[in-house]
């Protein structure tokens, strides 16, 4: 069935394909899940969360996973984000790297109506996937911005990738399956803006962290704490030494005053995220 309606997604209008996407969602999920289309993009909705998807009929439907979607926000950003500091209400985020807003959700609800989530993703897909995720869930307290953090102000390509979060940022001339996007440095952006105190900075950005911590010095001054992560298991796995950047990343935080920490756990990402904090 899922099938059919994935081959009609790609020529029928979108209401007759999110009928039939709605009775199957009825027989899975009850009333906890319906699809919408919205501004352009397929949409899942649960009784308290509406995710733009645009690969909604790319893939086999996951239905615990969807219908658990707000759940799996908060339990993943406990996880990996705040496990030496919990961002409280009137806290100032800094996200370089926010991809579809996954992240950014639960970071909204920590900092509350007087706190500020500052939200970097240069991808034009993932980028309008965040912006809608925050207008559709009432996140008032986001700033999105697209742009790539890098050292000076540049012309990038993000390449495109069957998995969108392995998406990344290079120099070099356009593929098939790259945009063109703006590099900034972020000390820049955070100047432009007004941002006088960072209370937590997240960098999520696929093996950019050379490219862009330079570019984040007086950021990372301002800075309580933070979570870079590395991506050395992806040359690991072949895809490139540019990729490798752990020892970078760890020593470029030590050289800015924090006390940093890495955790031992099975998990193959979750060891290259390096935490960090100032004592003083």
């Amino acid at each position: 069935m899922w099938d059919e309606i994935r081959s009609a997604a790609q020529g029928e209008p979108p209401e007759k394909v999110l009928q039939a996407s709605n009775l199957l969602a009825a027989n899975h999920t009850g009333n906890s899940l319906q699809f919408g289309f919205d501004d352009g993009y397929w949409v899942r909705i649960t009784p308290t969360l509406r995710v733009p998807d645009p690969d909604l009929f790319s893939r086999e439907p996951m239905w615990e996973r969807w219908t658990g979607q707000e759940a799996k926000f908060l339990r993943d950003a406990e996880d990996y984000w705040f496990h030496v500091y919990k961002p409280q209400p009137g806290d100032v985020i800094v996200d370089i790297g926010a991809g579809r807003g996954e992240d950014v959700y639960a970071f909204s609800r920590s900092v509350g109506a007087q706190g500020i989530v500052w939200a970097m993703e240069p991808h034009p897909v993932s980028f309008g996937v965040l912006e809608r995720l925050c207008r559709w869930n009432g996140l008032a307290n986001v700033r999105a911005l697209r742009i790539a953090c890098t050292t000076e102000p540049a012309e990038l390509q993000i390449e495109t990738l069957p998995v969108w979060e392995s998406n990344y940022v290079r120099a070099g001339a356009p593929s098939e399956t790259s945009f063109t996007v703006t590099g900034r440095p972020f000390d820049e952006v955070m100047d432009e803006h007004g941002i006088e105190r960072i209370d937590f900075l997240k960098m999520n950005i696929e093996g950019a962290e050379r490219l862009a911590l330079p570019g984040c010095r007086r950021a990372l001054a301002r800075a309580r704490f933070a979570c870079i992560c590395a991506h050395d298991f992806r040359a690991d796995r072949g895809e490139g030494e540019e990729f490798r950047t752990l020892a970078f990343v760890k020593e470029f935080l030590r050289d800015a005053g924090f006390e940093i920490l890495t955790r031992d756990d099975p998990r193959y990402y979750v060891p290259y995220h390096v935490h960090a904090w100032r004592t003083a």
